[in-house]
């Protein structure tokens, strides 16, 4: 049994968490972990089934298994960050956004999530700097072409109307 065998479960998995069947989610992507015990896929996948239940000990520790299984999948470690994001752990977030692009550093969603967490701290340049990052890299094909129309200057604006949003949500809470 492998990859080959878990890839039905994964894909089924999946469609689970795109219609938020958290529990049905869970079910298929331990399936597919039963057949391939080392997909780090499907141990990433099932973290993120078990967050959505706010199981976030057990999800932690499906993502854990993903890194185990292959420390090179950026999407885990981008997980991971989002589990501490939630549960206010901000620097265990940082390091694990910090790791994702490290192994990946076109991995858009990491910079995504990166750029989202230093808004929070008020970290407002840098996380222009991590949209700027997000929005350059989503653009991208596999082969590395444009697929977007958005001039490259359109990635600062992104960055910028987070920042004022945020900065005009501040002003509102304290007249």
């Amino acid at each position: 049994m492998g990859e080959t065998e878990a890839r039905p479960y994964i894909a089924a998995g999946e469609e689970h968490l795109r219609r938020e069947e958290w529990p049905e989610a869970e079910g298929a992507f331990r399936q597919a972990i039963a057949l391939h015990t080392s997909s780090a896929v499907g141990y990433s996948k099932l973290g993120v089934a078990l967050a959505r239940q706010r199981r976030f000990a057990e999800a932690i520790e499906a993502l854990r298994g993903a890194v185990d299984a292959n420390p090179r999948y950026a999407p885990a470690y981008s997980n991971l960050g989002n589990i501490y994001r939630e549960q206010g752990r901000r620097e265990e977030a940082l390091r694990a956004y910090h790791q994702a692009v490290e192994v990946d550093p076109e991995y858009w969603i990491a910079h995504q999530n990166l750029g989202a967490l230093y808004r929070e701290m008020g970290r407002y340049g840098e996380a222009v700097g991590e949209f700027r990052k997000a929005t350059r890299f989503s653009l991208r094909g596999p082969r590395r072409e444009r697929r977007g129309c958005l001039m490259p200057s359109a990635s600062l604006l992104v960055g910028l109307a987070f920042i004022l949003t945020s900065l005009l949500a501040h002003r509102r809470q304290f007249p």
